[in-house]
């Protein structure tokens, strides 16, 4: 019990702080922690949101470094590292590095996450500081949080919303078309996608390990697949119609079906619109749309 108070203690002492960091706000009359976590991810979100527009960039893909400069970021260099990448307080703001021998989407991404790194610290202050300890339970809420920001960097809203409200099932052909337009990885736009709740879709990326293909991560968008389940991470492929269908997107094919039957642990039924494609990644990776 101890531990969990403490636990929850320092989650709330965070998302006061960011709250009244960026807005000013006083948060702690909220009504409760989900209001206030509710109120500040908004804020954030937003906050984000209007500096990518500030930089000028209204089409994209959008250039992560550009938006970096406006959160005191002033320098980034490019060298190998053991790490995708990091930041440095310094004096006037930070240094970033990255890693230079990742796929330039994850360069991307990597610049993103780490731009959304400088919330969680004190500008006001000359190298910026953060106002807390490291702790664990700070760490995973703050990078929870820095993917949500990075996402929003390099999709924002009413860039993607359109893309995504103009495709139609099975949706996939739109999604590659989005992944080279936004330059970004498969994975991270199925993220979005979810955030976004605009298509009514299964999102299944499943990998390739030595011939066998197996269930990696399960994605959901739309309110009408709140209570279809389907398998655990890892679960191998045995339906032999999926395993084909995959086999062809792991192919690099890009894979389009209509009405067919297929199971994937416990989700067992008929698919109105498939979709697969190769997303690419090590082990490679494939994303399947499923619409119901």
């Amino acid at each position: 019990m101890g531990d969990h108070n403490s636990k929850f203690e320092e989650e709330l002492k965070l998302w006061t702080w960011l709250g009244h960091n960026l807005r000013g706000e006083a948060c702690e009359s909220l009504n409760n922690y989900e209001a206030l976590k509710n109120h500040v991810k908004r804020a954030l979100f937003a906050d984000i949101e209007l500096l990518v527009e500030q930089t000028g960039q209204y089409q994209p893909p959008i250039n992560p470094e550009i938006v970096a400069a406006q959160r005191k970021i002033i320098a980034i260099e490019k060298a190998p590292l053991d790490t995708d990448a990091l930041i440095v307080p310094c004096k006037g703001g930070f240094l970033m590095k990255i890693n230079n021998t990742l796929p330039i989407v994850r360069q991307r991404f990597a610049c993103a996450h780490e731009t959304a790194h400088t919330y969680f610290f004190d500008l006001a202050n000359d190298p910026p500081s953060k106002p807390y300890k490291r702790s664990t339970t700070r760490y995973w809420v703050e990078e929870g949080l820095c993917y949500d920001l990075a996402r929003r960097i390099l999709m924002p809203t009413d860039m993607i919303e359109k893309r995504a409200k103009d495709a139609s099932p099975p949706y996939i052909g739109a999604f590659k078309d989005m992944m080279g337009t936004f330059l970004v990885s498969g994975e991270l736009l199925a993220h979005r996608i979810r955030d976004l709740d605009t298509w009514d879709t299964l999102m299944l990326i499943f990998q390739n390990t030595e011939g066998a293909i197996s269930l990696f991560k399960v994605l959901k968008s739309g309110d009408r697949l709140e209570d279809v389940h389907v398998a655990r991470k890892g679960l191998k492929v045995t339906d032999q119609m999926l395993y084909q269908l995959l086999a062809r997107a792991f192919q690099n094919e890009l894979v389009e079906e209509r009405d067919i039957e297929l199971s994937v642990g416990s989700f067992e039924r008929k698919v109105t619109y498939f979709g697969a494609s190769y997303i690419g990644s090590h082990p490679p990776k494939v994303i399947a749309l499923l619409s119901l």
